[in-house]
């Protein structure tokens, strides 16, 4: 008498085949992503898929469990022979 219908549920904005290469972008560390917003543009601009920002930011972060980790800057005048110099006076006046 009953049944029970399965709803077919809304198409994804991000399919799988573009989570896949996202997945395999993101695991190069050369590549690598400075922000979500550069995601975002790269889905864009190399897939042709244009998603929101929350759901880039939600599918890199939540599901793929990726975190976008980017160098500090440094500065261009900085001289790495005084900082090789004090890495190695540290180490003696430390212990």
């Amino acid at each position: 008498m009953l049944e029970f219908g399965v709803s077919p549920g809304r198409t994804r904005v991000i399919p799988n085949w573009a989570v896949e290469s996202l997945n395999k972008q993101l695991e190069e560390p050369e590549i690598g992503f400075a922000g979500y917003k550069q995601i975002q543009h790269w889905l864009g601009t190399v897939l042709g898929i244009e998603a929101e920002y929350a759901t880039v930011h939600h599918l890199v972060r939540y599901q793929l469990k990726a975190k976008l980790k980017v160098p500090r800057p440094r500065n261009c005048k900085q001289d790495i022979q005084k900082q090789e110099a004090f890495k190695k006076t540290l180490v003696t006046t430390y212990n």
